[in-house]
């Protein structure tokens, strides 16, 4: 049903406030507004998770076996050529050369992996990053991002840390 020209008029006269003050008393609310009664959400607890709640596993794997693949890692300096090598396993993951660090997944791109390249750049400014899709990208944080792929080569990494070093920003 259509409202009559002349009420729209009157409408369009009138302030906002005012409109819905007329609406509220037409309906019969008042102009105070009705408040819902909400359930309150219980406090977590320490140690209390999402999963906990939903009657799942409480806390996950223990720390001990988060950090299991530490084990696995081998720094090792290569006389011959100079090189840091990192090897995860069985795959060089990281080779730190005198300018420049190759990183390679081995063919393992897992976050296993991902978290012992991570490790062994700590103290450059480049970290392996995964997109929501599963991608690979490696990152300074700053302006420089390429999507990972195995012997990928950061050209001067390893020389950037070594300035750092002499101007005392390194956090070694």
């Amino acid at each position: 049903a259509a409202a009559p020209a002349g009420a729209m008029e009157a409408k369009l006269s009138q302030s906002l406030d005012d409109i819905v003050a007329a609406s509220r008393r037409a309906s019969g609310g008042g102009t105070k507004r009705r408040h819902q009664t909400r359930t309150p959400i219980a406090k977590a607890s320490r140690g209390d998770t999402i999963s906990s709640r939903l009657g799942g596993k409480t806390g996950g794997r223990p720390a001990a076996a988060k950090q299991a693949w530490r084990k696995h890692v081998q720094w090792k300096r290569d006389a011959a050529t100079g090189e840091t090598v990192v090897r995860f396993y069985e795959t060089d993951v990281v080779r730190i050369g005198t300018d420049d660090i190759v990183l390679s997944s081995g063919g393992y791109s897992n976050d296993v992996t991902r978290h012992c390249i991570n490790d062994a750049l700590s103290n450059y400014v480049f970290s392996v990053k995964q997109s929501l899709s599963g991608d690979w990208f490696v990152s300074d944080g700053r302006t420089r991002l390429v999507r990972f792929t195995d012997g990928i080569v950061l050209s001067g990494a390893a020389r950037e840390l070594k300035e750092r070093e002499q101007r005392g920003h390194w956090r070694g």
